[in-house]
């Protein structure tokens, strides 16, 4: 019974195959119809030259003998034989010299020249075509031979030809059509039926399968067959997969929570570098700070001394004066003095110039103090334009007494340009190369060395700033681990080897770089290279100088723990305001509550009980207008929290000692 079925199947194929080849045959036809007349035009045309040659060739071998013998008459005879070939119109032989031996027909006057010496040719003129071989005598010399052909009998006979084709090519076209009728009958409506069932089945609908035509037993019942079969095949494998996703989806799960576990442990432990990485610059800096420890001592000890001898001198004379006045014994001469009189203008000027020379004092130990808890805080990761004057000033001011005590100390320092960056970290940088470059000096010869250092802009806009001793310079091995971290020369407990590691991560952080220079016995040059910052010119544009602000007399509340800070603010600013003080937060709150026509609240950061920002939002539940009117003040020693606060936009604060000259400003930038 199969083979029976197979029997029928390959018959009704070869059906179909034959209406197939009916179709090619009927697209044959349409070919021919185009392109088979100009191709047997070309083929005549070819086969009409040859034939001309052959004929000129047989008629030149004849004409040979007369040639030779120079026998005209022989040569006409055999020339006559043409008019039995049929389109041949004229002959023409010509001797060596090109004179005529014999013609025969009407020889035209627009003909190829006789040229025994050209060879075989053909040329078309005048509706002929021109045929010209040579004619070799048994003397070896050579004649010619041209005959005409006319070109109409060639024309009649491609005519026909393109008559034939355009005949057989309708025929095979009305062939044709039938053929892929019957096609479409047999072939493609069965198809389209199977493909129909397809698109369903492919759209979802399942239950279509059984409109296959598998009971069909030709080509398209086999297909039929086997799309069923692999339908089967598919639905049983679709449950398999099912299992299989549902499988791979509970898989995919678990690793994903693996993963997302791994990258928040990941994530954790960057942040534990970043911050390690953070603390390890943070702690460097204060090393540093306190191996100068020392000489900031030296330094603040300095002016405190003269401060407290000027207090001491003023308080005496202030005792003296007041004696002086409640004895009566001040007059338009002079003060009784303990020293005896005393004139009113000498002792006046002396008071000034004492009390000039404490605030001089007290200025240079607040600008130290700031220095040190400037490097001594850790800072955000935002960048900005700095002065890196001020940084290299910062640097110079901390490392100047650890310097002087090996060497002489050469500053020669030009503009330059504004820098991206941070001014504690840049200062850092300094400050280290500038301690480095002192302890690479052994002490006992201050005036025979010196650490130098330059500071210059390149023409293409680089800030450039070297810092240079006459040391023992370092050797090419230990040059080449310079910036390892770790790695150091000192002896035990006088370096980390960090100092320079981290000062190139800070300076390529800003886009510079450090450049190293060394001569062993010739000292170092350390070079910081840093590029302008955007928008240059507008960001060194020196600021102006600070203007004493005519201001209306103002309502200030101050709010500090320590009554001796906060009864010499009052003493500062009661001239120009109205000044109440308050020692704990919580009577400040009260007294607010009763009385808040107050123009501003400077209100310590860091006090017992409640601090400044738990005040400031206690003041922002009850009134948020009166809790815009603080501003913070703070000695230093800041938590995080606290920095952050200050950090903040809105926050406005003010750094202990205060400066009366900054303190104005901002009165008047918010009266305005």
């Amino acid at each position: 019974m199969a083979m029976v079925r197979t029997e029928r199947v390959t018959w009704g194929l070869r059906a179909r195959l034959v209406s197939l080849l009916v179709g090619c045959v009927a697209l044959l036809a349409a070919a021919l119809w185009f392109f088979l007349p100009g191709r047997l035009d070309q083929l005549s045309a070819r086969w009409s030259e040859s034939r001309s040659l052959g004929i000129a060739r047989l008629l030149g071998r004849l004409a040979a003998v007369p040639l030779d013998f120079d026998d005209s008459e022989a040569a006409a005879v055999i020339l006559s034989d043409l008019q039995t070939a049929g389109g041949v119109r004229y002959a023409l032989l010509s001797r060596p010299d090109g004179r005529p031996l014999a013609t025969w027909g009407q020889v035209p006057e627009a003909r190829p020249p006789a040229d025994a010496a050209a060879g075989e040719r053909a040329v078309t003129a005048g509706g002929l075509l021109h045929v010209a071989v040579p004619v070799v005598t048994r003397g070896g010399d050579r004649g010619a031979l041209t005959v005409g052909f006319d070109l109409a009998e060639l024309e009649e006979r491609r005519a026909e030809a393109r008559r034939i084709v355009a005949l057989a090519a309708a025929l095979l076209l009305g062939l044709a059509i039938p053929a892929a009728l019957a096609i479409g009958a047999f072939t493609v409506a069965p198809l389209r039926r199977v493909t129909g069932v397809a698109r369903r089945i492919a759209a979802g609908e399942a239950s279509a399968r059984t409109l296959l035509p598998a009971g069909r037993s030709d080509e398209v019942g086999a297909l039929a067959q086997a799309f069923d079969t692999m339908l089967a095949k598919l639905f049983e494998q679709e449950d398999g997969i099912r299992r299989l996703n549902a499988e791979l989806e509970g898989r995919v799960a678990a690793r994903t929570g693996e993963l997302e576990a791994a990258n928040r442990e990941i994530a954790r432990r960057l942040d534990e570098l970043t911050r390690t990485q953070a603390q390890l610059v943070t702690a460097d800096r204060r090393i540093t700070i306190g191996r100068l420890a020392a000489g900031v001592a030296h330094e603040i000890n300095n002016p405190l001394a003269y401060v407290d001898g000027n207090l001491a001198f003023l308080g005496d004379e202030v005792r003296s004066l007041r004696a002086a006045l409640a004895a009566g014994t001040a007059g338009p001469a002079g003060i009784a003095g303990g020293n005896g009189l005393v004139g009113p203008g000498r002792s006046l000027e002396e008071m000034a110039a004492a009390i000039d020379e404490a605030r001089h004092g007290a200025g240079r130990v607040r600008h130290i103090v700031r220095g040190l808890k400037t490097y001594a805080r850790s800072e955000g990761e935002a960048t900005g334009p700095v002065s890196l004057r001020a940084a290299l000033d910062g640097a110079i001011d901390m490392a100047g007494h650890e310097v002087r005590r090996r060497a002489q100390l050469v500053t020669r320092l030009g503009p330059l340009p504004v820098v991206l960056g941070h001014e504690v970290r840049l200062s850092q940088v300094f400050l280290n190369l500038l301690v480095n470059a002192a302890q690479a000096i052994p002490e006992g010869a201050v005036e025979a060395n010196e650490v130098r250092v330059s500071a210059f802009t390149t023409g293409d806009g680089q800030a450039v700033v070297e810092v240079a001793d006459s040391g023992a310079g370092i050797p090419p091995a230990v040059r080449e681990r310079l910036f390892e971290p770790f790695f150091t020369t000192k002896p035990q407990g006088e370096g980390t080897g960090l100092g320079l590691s981290i000062s190139r991560g800070l300076v390529e952080a800003s886009g510079g770089r450090i450049e190293v220079e060394s001569a062993v016995g010739r000292g170092s040059t350390f070079r910081v290279v840093l590029p302008p910052a955007p928008a240059v010119a507008a960001a060194a544009t020196p600021a102006a100088a600070p203007t004493r602000h005519a201001l209306a007399r103002r309502r200030l509340l101050v709010v500090d723990d320590e009554p001796l800070v906060a009864r010499a603010l009052q003493r500062g600013l009661a001239r120009d305001h109205d000044v109440v003080v308050e020692t704990e937060a919580q009577a400040a709150l009260d007294r607010l509550v009763a009385d808040d026509l107050f123009d501003a609240i400077l209100c310590d950061l860091q006090m017992p009980g409640m601090t400044g920002p738990a005040f400031r939002e206690a003041l922002a539940r009850r009134s948020p207008a009166t809790a815009g009117k603080v501003i913070f003040m703070t000695g230093g020693a800041m938590s995080e929290g606290a920095q952050r606060l200050l950090d903040a936009p809105g926050t406005v604060w003010l750094q202990k000692p205060i400066d009366f000259a900054e303190l104005r400003r901002i009165l008047h930038d918010r009266a305005s």
